[in-house]
């Protein structure tokens, strides 16, 4: 299965993207290092003063670190069918992130609502690294560094608390934390499936049509239709040898 590219339209707008690219693809332990210095690089050389906005400068150097370790693990863009989708749409999302993914996805991309968007990958020590992208960013008809960078980073471990604080700031991104919250956590149910990928050259030649491979995300069993809902979905403490795991309660 593939998607259109434009999921990923926010850091392909760059004229740095390829380049990051290559470096990640290719430049092994300094691809960060590389990639941070050619940043530098283009911003100093773009018009306007984008090089001497230091907010600039670490939006556009988040945004070029999330694209590079979505390259290097396969540009996959994760979706949910269209039931597990909108079960999600009516699920609260948890109190707390479980303590680990059970799906083998070590990068991936997530469309949210209202467009918005998420890079998300895991790193070494297994925390999620999520870069949060606003809905319309690096569309429009403006050059690429006339453009507001508008991300939210975040750095989300096991048992962290997902309450969402009250403050100004966070309000814009609301609903789209909240489904992304969903989306982490689903990740650990063992009732998901992750469809299998297309194989490495049908993944080439998708690439090279300027479309994105994508993830199918399932639930093993019958989900009702969402107009037939009579209540939300919820998240459940339930104890399984000896210890506690999250699980997922769909719409009724």
């Amino acid at each position: 299965m593939s998607v259109p590219f434009h999921p990923v339209r926010y850091a392909a707008s760059r004229p740095w993207a390829k380049r990051v690219a290559h470096l990640f693809e290719h430049g092994g332990k300094t691809a960060v290092a590389d990639c941070d210095a050619l940043l530098r690089r283009t911003l100093q050389a773009a018009p306007g003063g984008a090089g001497q906005d230091t907010v600039r400068q670490e939006a556009e150097g988040l945004l070029a670190q999330a694209y590079g370790h979505f390259v290097r693990h396969g540009r996959q863009l994760l979706l949910c069918d269209a039931a597990l989708d909108a079960a999600l749409a009516a699920t609260h999302p948890p109190k707390a992130l479980p303590p680990a993914p059970t799906l083998p996805l070590a990068a991936c991309f997530i469309a949210l609502p209202d467009g918005c968007g998420a890079y998300v990958r895991r790193d070494e020590e297994g925390a999620w690294q999520v870069l949060m992208l606003a809905a319309g960013f690096a569309q429009g008809n403006s050059a690429w560094w006339q453009q507001n960078a508008e991300v939210l980073a975040l750095t989300l471990r096991g048992g962290d608390s997902l309450q969402l604080p009250d403050i100004p700031a966070v309000q814009p991104w609301r609903a789209a934390l909240l489904s992304l919250f969903n989306h982490l956590a689903l990740l650990t149910q063992p009732r998901c499936q992750l469809a299998a990928a297309i194989s490495p050259a049908e993944q080439t030649t998708a690439l090279r049509r300027g479309e994105l491979p994508a993830r199918l995300l399932s639930w093993q069993g019958e989900l009702a239709q969402s107009e037939a809902y009579g209540k939300e979905g919820y998240w459940r403490r339930q104890a399984a040898g000896g210890a506690e795991r999250l699980v997922w309660v769909p719409p009724r």
